[in-house]
């Protein structure tokens, strides 16, 4: 674990990766027919894991009070509230337009509040276990 405190910035990617893989276990349980790696929608929120793991990260690392917790905080902020609202209005848009017509666009693009949050906190606890132990 020596490596993970030389090297912080891999707990996030990590962090992305575990989220991604629990999103197909979570797919594959519930037996949907589209299976969910590394793309948009699902739960938890991978994009919110990875986020919330860098918050994490950087107030391990720098504290509260730095300025690029602050900008780290920021960020993690416009991408879940882009998960929830952006990215949730195009997936309907394309849900609508592929009612119309064969385009097959793609419409889990969004997150609900709740793969945020739960993203959010995989990605937040994972870290901290990562830095703590």
């Amino acid at each position: 674990m020596n490596y993970l405190h030389q090297y912080p910035i891999i707990i996030p990617f990590i962090a992305i990766l575990a989220a991604e893989i629990a999103k197909v276990t979570i797919d594959l349980l519930t037996k949907r027919h589209k299976i969910r790696f590394i793309k948009t929608g699902g739960m938890p929120s991978g994009h919110s894991a990875f986020v919330s793991s860098l918050v994490v990260v950087v107030a391990y690392r720098e504290g509260i009070e730095s300025t690029a917790f602050m900008i780290a905080a920021v960020v993690a902020l416009v991408v879940m509230y882009d998960a929830v609202t952006l990215r949730s209005e195009a997936g309907k848009h394309a849900e609508s337009i592929n009612s119309h017509h064969e385009s097959g666009l793609e419409e889990s693009l969004g997150h609900s509040h709740w793969e945020v949050v739960v993203g959010a906190l995989f990605g937040a606890i994972l870290s901290f276990v990562l830095l703590v132990v």
